[in-house]
């Protein structure tokens, strides 16, 4: 869970550092203290929130394959997985996003990317006995 939370905390860096940026050089429609209370509480406990549910998203989607492929894997054993697999697709997406880069293919390619890790990952675990 650690690890999870320190690959969003890198992957909302530079979300959160523009966003201070904006607000001390912009026009300041909300109270500092305010601010800095989204900021420091509010905003870490969405993105948490966010992580777990998309992990979760994720190792469902996984299930499936897993039962498609006949494979002998717990959903917990699903869930670790897809969050070790995340490590490149969030690198990727920290890249994209330092960069500012948008495009709907940038997007869907740490998706697309995960998904083939994941398949990788299940295919090494044994057929189920019939």
């Amino acid at each position: 869970m650690i690890y999870i939370l320190v690959l969003m905390f890198l992957i909302c860096l530079p979300d959160a550092t523009r966003i201070t940026y904006n607000y001390i050089i912009g026009e300041r429609s909300i109270p500092v203290d305010l601010f800095i209370t989204q900021l420091i509480i509010i905003y870490p406990f969405l993105v948490a929130f966010l992580m777990v549910a998309g992990v979760s998203l994720h190792a469902g989607i996984a299930y499936v394959t897993r039962s498609f492929m006949r494979r002998k894997l717990a959903f917990q054993q699903l869930w670790k997985m897809t969050a070790y697999a995340l490590t490149i697709p969030v690198m990727l997406t920290i890249i994209l996003r330092a960069l500012q880069l948008d495009s709907i293919l940038l997007l869907v390619l740490p998706f697309i990317l995960l998904h083939v890790l994941l398949y990788q990952m299940i295919t090494v675990f044994p057929k189920r006995k019939t």
